[in-house]
């Protein structure tokens, strides 16, 4: 037998007798199949990264069990019809893992309000206050002064404008041969 986790969010839709219900299925289901259960344990209702299916929160739940081989693929296929569960992973867990311990916090998009309250909150808590706004120093440049030689020069008619650019463009290939 081999060692599995399996990692499941329930819809929020579900009140938490429901779950019970719903993790008691779902063990029953690997207890068929020919496996044993390990632990279970409900991590919370907490907000989900995206919406799936219409949902913004759900509850997750970890669950550790042992299993022949030959029954994952489908224990997973059971567990993909389920209308209850929005998303599940079926990992081979390493030894051990089922006494680690580990917290869930909710999804906070880096540039909401919410996690600017979150930062701000973080640095009171540490006694550190906001840093100083950075100041940009600008130097005042005057403006360039125009060359001598652009208002003394005479201006040029298109016929010797062409006239200049063809000798130039002729010594140019000469030049390359």
């Amino acid at each position: 037998m081999n060692e599995y986790e399996l990692f499941y969010i329930v819809s929020s839709q579900y009140t938490d007798a429901e779950i019970e219900q719903i993790k008691e299925q779902v063990s029953g289901e690997m207890t068929t199949l020919g496996g044993t259960m390990v632990s279970t344990k409900n991590l919370g209702k907490i907000r989900l990264a995206y919406p799936i299916k219409k949902q913004h929160h759900g509850s997750y739940v970890l669950t550790y069990f042992d299993a022949p081989a030959e029954v994952i693929a489908t224990l997973d296929r059971k567990l993909t019809l389920r209308d209850d569960l929005l998303r599940h992973t079926l990992l081979r867990r390493r030894p051990g893992s089922e006494k680690e311990t580990f917290e869930l916090t909710s999804y906070v998009a880096p540039l909401s309000e919410e996690a600017r309250r979150e930062r701000h909150k973080d640095s009171a808590e540490e006694g550190t206050s906001r840093p100083a706004p950075r100041r940009r120093v600008v130097e005042e440049v005057a403006p360039p002064t125009p060359s001598s030689t652009s208002s003394e020069e005479k201006k040029m008619s298109i016929e010797e404008l062409d006239k200049k650019l063809d000798e130039l463009l002729d010594a140019d290939m000469t030049k390359n041969i």
